[in-house]
């Protein structure tokens, strides 16, 4: 192989010898050319090159992205008569009544924005049909107490019960979910915006949102530190929401008194009371009757 005219049949000056299995890099960017000979005939020569992957340019989207506006069919293709019935005024304006008719049709759909559930016009039946036919959710039924099995010894006294058998005994307060606290449910399980990867902060931005976004709506959530999340052993976790916090005004801290001034020990605390957190009975019915999923290896406790 030479890069200096044509190679001769051996090893010289000019002349590079590649044995059978072998190769040779060409020096990346040398632009020269390549003369490749043998000494006898039927030599078979493989050449491949590397280059960096050319980026794909996609095709430009002719506006911004998100779009602002409607993605689907704003006008309808108008129904028309054919030309031999154009003359006809009785068929024309049933043509155009027709049209018009349609078009209201498609102006309402379009109105609606079924996948936008948080929208005031998304309600009862209308809510019910887009959360199941959407995204495959059904309301829930929500109750602040759990259900209980009567059967085995030690749950029923003698006499109340026969022999062999069981009884299951739910909750009495059970109460409908309005829409508010079901769209509330459906961000919980569809909102996209914290990630996919589950933290502490994740749970705690997603519980604030819970509590603060009316409708299931998503409000800005800039800090969280009324809502605490603990784990213990056994895998048990508990989520608790502080209404107060205490702030150190003096006492015995090195630096803050003099000597023979405060008993030793002794702290000066000041208590200072936060807004309640809302919808926290919400909150804990959903966790406690599983309309909100929660990392299954845990058993979560909600502290009201």
């Amino acid at each position: 192989m030479s890069y200096l005219g044509a190679a001769s049949l051996g090893a010289s000056s000019t002349t590079f010898e590649i044995f059978p299995g072998y190769f040779h890099k060409i020096p990346a960017g040398s632009g020269a050319n390549v003369w490749i000979n043998g000494a006898t005939t039927g030599h078979k020569f493989s050449a491949y090159f590397l280059a960096p992957s050319i980026p794909f340019n996609p095709t430009p989207i002719p506006a911004t992205f998100p779009p602002q506006g409607l993605t689907t069919q704003t006008e309808i293709i108008g129904s028309y008569l054919y030309q031999e019935y154009s003359d006809d005024d009785d068929l024309q304006n049933f043509v155009n009544a027709y049209n018009i008719i349609a078009q209201n049709y498609l102006d309402t759909v379009n109105g609606l924005n079924l996948p936008i559930y948080t929208a005031g016009n998304i309600t009862g039946p209308l809510l019910d049909w887009v959360a199941q036919g959407i995204y495959g959710m059904k309301r829930p039924v929500l109750a602040s107490g759990v259900g209980a099995i009567l059967g085995p010894l030690g749950t029923y006294e003698f006499g109340t019960l026969e022999l062999g058998a069981d009884k299951v005994l739910g909750p009495t307060n059970i109460t409908a979910t309005t829409d508010d606290q079901f769209k509330r449910i459906l961000t919980w399980a569809l909102y996209r915006g914290d990630g996919r990867i589950f933290n502490v902060r994740w749970l705690k931005r997603r519980i604030m949102r819970f509590l603060l976004g009316a409708n299931g709506s998503s409000p800005n959530i800039d800090e969280t530190y009324q809502v605490s999340v603990t784990f213990g052993p056994n895998y048990t976790a508990a989520i608790r929401f502080i209404d107060y916090e205490t702030e150190v005004t003096g006492g015995a801290t090195f630096g803050a008194f003099e000597l023979g001034t405060t008993e030793f020990g002794v702290i000066n605390t000041e208590v200072i009371q936060l807004t309640p957190l809302p919808n926290r009975q919400l909150f804990y019915e959903a966790v406690l009757n599983s309309a909100i999923e929660l990392p299954f290896q845990f058993a979560w406790t909600v502290v009201i």
